[in-house]
């Protein structure tokens, strides 16, 4: 009976001990976890203060222009290859023409830019409220990406729909024809109406 209760005592101690075991191991494996996510955390962090200085867009290099936020490898390829087939850069506005740059990226990037060209134009291309002041409406049936671009409430993928859209019907007949285009409605007419006209 004796050699039973011992054999039973023996048992769970060994049971306990596993267990402890199994405890020190899960706390320990924690720490580690979270040890390396505090290191990681700290590199990131490292990462976004990163300081990039003013660079010349004509000059930069893909690795320099893939550290610009917003841009990364594709991006910076893309102003490399723009480069090479149409030349330097007369303004900073002219980014928006290189695939996958829009008004929003170029305003991400533009405090880390020399500044080429008229730096007043810039300011009033990336300015909603700069059309106010604007005497020359811009036409919708002729206007450019860039100059769509620059209406309120109108980025890359609205401007492209309204240029695809006036191919497909042959040109707006009047200015509320906009809000036939996918994604403009009538709070985006509202803001734009009275600066924009169709060809007579």
């Amino acid at each position: 009976m004796a050699k039973k209760e011992s054999k039973k005592t023996i048992i769970t101690v060994i049971i306990l001990a596993l267990i402890l075991v199994i405890i020190i191991v899960l706390i320990n494996n924690f720490r580690q976890i979270s040890q390396m996510k505090k290191e990681l955390q700290k590199s990131a962090v490292k990462i976004g203060k990163e300081k990039i200085t003013k660079i010349n867009i004509n000059k930069a290099d893909i690795e320099t222009l893939s550290k610009l936020p917003g841009i990364g490898q594709v991006k910076a390829n893309a102003i490399i290859d723009y480069r090479k087939n149409k030349g330097e850069f007369q303004s900073l506005t002219e980014l928006t023409k290189v695939k996958g740059i829009g008004k929003k990226t170029l305003e991400k990037i533009l405090p880390y830019l020399e500044m080429i060209g008229d730096s007043t134009s810039v300011k009033a291309f990336l300015s909603p409220d700069s059309l106010k002041t604007i005497s020359r409406k811009i036409n919708i049936n002729t206007a450019s990406l860039p100059e769509l671009i620059s209406l309120p409430g109108i980025g890359e993928k609205k401007a492209q729909a309204i240029i695809e859209y006036r191919k497909k019907i042959g040109g707006f007949k009047n200015i509320e024809d906009i809000m036939k285009v996918r994604g403009i409605g009538e709070g985006i007419y509202t803001k734009i109406k009275d600066i924009i006209e169709i060809s007579n």
